[in-house]
């Protein structure tokens, strides 16, 4: 059987943790590294006080290597066009809060070697569509190459925000927004963003012809209080790692849409696509957090492949607390490593799982190379055709049936009060009892796995 371990070792050799997130350029050549300083600083202040009274005054006096610093103050609607020869970086002045309502990049034309940091777009969206609640995404990048996005705030509502089911809503009336949309688009950063009270976090995708819908990197997130999904993905040559997702509402009364941590789609239903090269490392996804959350979803999986057509996936070191069944279910995904992850269930009447499956269409006797190996999780669930399928090693993996289970083998496990800790104990049959083959080199935390491989996430770290 084909070893997939080195290949997740390789993959994650310089990723970055989430305080020290990567970009595209740290895991493929073709795309463009960041300047580490700045040619010139153009600033620019809406009060009159700058050099520059605009955005668009200063980008059209900016080259490649400067940075356009931005005082405190509304701009609102900000489009981004031009291609650059070298990035060019639109920032926070220290200390300020520039402050957006929308920011669409690459509309007119495209957009390539642009940085964006510090930045705050929100507000709320109008309408809805057939059966479903239309939610455009308050970010849209389209068109693009080599951009850069990193440490923004993205919200419909800053703060506490009182939810409320949209199942019936007038067209007209105010909706909760999307976060970030990149479509048809390569080489983009998405890192060290806080996005909250939105629908959908963070899609990407494209057609895979050319560069477009290749190379993304989308790592070091926080994504609280959603209603759709945390992160789709319809991409290849794509890196998803070390971010957190928390707290899923329903707003639609499962009427519109289930709601997942991580999804992978096929992009637009468009067939005959093949998505490559996905690794989805370190990532936490956990239904809830916190008491008394609104609205919250009954169906919020958490790594999820329903559709499309995948060939050299790595799912590793995610812990993912769910109440439904989706703990990580993948379908038709062929070279795919399912390596130590912690995969919890809070909901007994919904058991969670870590379940493969291949497609349907294709002949009983196709081979597939698989791998699922090193998890916790409550089952471990294939059906007829996926249990017995050719190239299929399920093996080394830690099943705990109930909470007692949990809470005898990990440091916390109190669902009553939403507070997990699964690092294993010292006495927990987590430790040591994993296979070195295809383990990844550190887990969720970023530590070395040294000695005997434990079992999920979480290495042992001592008392």
């Amino acid at each position: 059987m084909r070893a997939l371990g080195t290949l997740i070792i390789a993959a994650l050799a310089c990723a970055g943790t989430a305080a020290n997130a990567s970009v595209a350029s740290d895991f493929f050549p073709i795309c463009a590294k960041p300047p580490a300083s700045a040619a010139r600083t153009l600033t620019v202040d809406p009060s009159g006080r700058g050099a520059y009274p605009n955005i668009p005054a200063a980008l059209k006096a900016a080259k490649p290597g400067d940075f356009v610093d931005l005082m405190t103050g509304d701009y609102g609607d900000v489009r981004i066009d031009g291609r650059n020869s070298g990035f060019v970086t639109i920032e926070a002045a220290p200390g300020q809060t520039p402050q957006f309502t929308k920011l669409l990049i690459g509309e007119g034309g495209g957009a390539s070697h642009w940085r964006l940091k510090g930045l705050s777009v929100s507000g709320f969206s109008t309408g809805m569509w057939g059966n479903g609640i239309a939610h455009p995404g308050l970010v849209f990048m389209t068109n693009s190459d080599n951009i850069i996005f990193e440490e923004n705030n993205i919200y419909s509502q800053n703060g506490q925000m009182s939810w409320k089911s949209e199942a019936d809503m007038a067209a007209a009336k105010m909706t909760v927004s999307g976060g970030i949309g990149v479509d048809q688009s390569s080489c983009i950063s998405i890192v060290k963003n806080h996005l909250s009270n939105l629908f959908n976090g963070i899609m990407v995708g494209g057609d895979q012809t050319g560069d477009r819908g290749k190379y993304f990197v989308v790592d070091g997130n926080t994504i609280d209080n959603i209603a759709g999904d945390g992160i789709d993905h319809s991409a290849s040559h794509i890196r998803i790692l070390h971010n957190q997702i928390t707290n899923s509402h329903d707003i639609c009364e499962n009427k519109c849409i289930h709601t997942d941590g991580i999804q992978g789609w096929n992009w637009h239903n468009k067939p005959g696509l093949l998505n490559t090269d996905v690794v989805i490392d370190s990532n936490e996804i956990i239904l809830q957090t916190k008491p008394g959350l609104v609205l919250t979803a009954g169906d919020f999986h958490g790594i999820t492949i329903f559709d499309g057509i995948w060939d050299g996936m790595q799912i590793s070191n995610n812990l993912i607390v769910t109440g439904t069944w989706h703990g990580i279910s993948t379908n038709r995904v062929n070279n795919l490593s399912i390596v130590n992850n912690t995969v919890v269930g809070t909901n007994p009447a919904r058991g969670t799982w870590i379940a493969y499956n291949p497609n349907k269409n294709d002949p009983p006797d196709t081979v597939y190379h698989i791998v699922i190996r090193n998890n916790v999780a409550p089952a471990i669930a294939n059906d007829k055709r996926g249990a017995t399928q050719a190239g299929l090693a399920v093996d080394h993996n830690l099943v705990l049936k109930s909470a007692s289970d949990f809470a005898d083998n990990f440091v916390k496990f109190d669902p009553e009060h939403f507070a997990y800790d699964l690092h294993p104990t010292k006495r927990s049959d987590a430790r040591g009892e994993g296979s070195a083959e295809g383990a990844p080199a550190v887990d969720i935390d970023g530590r070395p796995r040294q000695g005997k491989i434990d079992v999920g996430a979480y290495a042992y770290q001592g008392n």
